[in-house]
């Protein structure tokens, strides 16, 4: 179990699992792109998580919740949760367990007003 952003907005925010401070993410980074960076369970709280990625203001962007078997991973198959939100200034994706898909384009680029801090 571990958890994944990847900021591709212009704004600095914030990973909160729980109510607790996971990590600062700089716009353009990606925290769980690769192996080395995700965020294992053991710096985690006790599952279920309810993980929030937060403007610097605090305003909740997107959020996931993860319960106790939501990822599983088989020989030829893999399954976890992921959400995203498209803004005006970029995309947020939230996730556990196998990568998040490039999904779908960006259907709406975001309203006026969205990426305020």
């Amino acid at each position: 179990m571990s958890l994944a952003v990847n900021n591709q907005t212009t704004l600095t925010l914030s990973l909160i699992v729980n109510n607790m401070l996971i990590a600062s993410l700089d716009p353009g980074t990606c925290l769980g792109c690769t192996d080395d960076s995700v965020v294992p369970a053991s710096l985690l709280p006790p599952l279920p998580w309810r993980a929030e990625v937060r403007s610097p203001s605090g305003r909740v962007l997107v959020s996931l919740s993860v319960q106790a078997g939501d990822v599983d991973y088989e020989a030829t198959s893999a399954k976890g949760d992921a959400n995203r939100v498209n803004l005006s200034c970029g995309q947020i994706d939230l996730w556990s367990g196998p990568p998040a898909a490039g999904g779908p384009a960006i259907v709406s680029p975001g309203s006026p007003g969205d990426c305020r801090p």
